[in-house]
């Protein structure tokens, strides 16, 4: 997967960090591997259902697609548009352009 320029990318950290609050995953269910982390959920489902799996386009770096998914399944995506607006100056699809004053 390309990076969009249009689309910002996401520090890995800030994810690592609220899904480990989330309180949905399992007992070590944040695996790395190279470039990959997987996220493991807790439940009954068959692995394949529980697991969230990501890779970083540059170190620490993942795609507004890949982190807005990880957000949404861990019920922490009002963080993200936070993080994104405070911190890539991004908000409703666009960057935001400072006003002139």
């Amino acid at each position: 997967m390309i990076n969009d320029p249009h689309y910002p990318s996401v520090d890995i950290s800030f994810l690592l960090d609220h899904a480990k609050k989330s309180g949905k995953l399992a007992e070590k269910g944040i695996v790395k591997i190279g470039a990959t982390t997987t996220f493991v959920l807790e439940g009954p489902q068959p692995i394949f259902k529980r697991t969230i799996s990501i890779r970083e386009l540059k170190p620490q770096d993942i795609t507004l697609e890949q982190a807005t998914a990880v957000a949404f399944k861990l019920s922490f995506l009002s963080q993200l548009l936070q993080w994104l607006e405070q911190n890539k100056q991004w908000k409703d699809g666009a960057y935001i352009v400072p006003e002139n004053k």
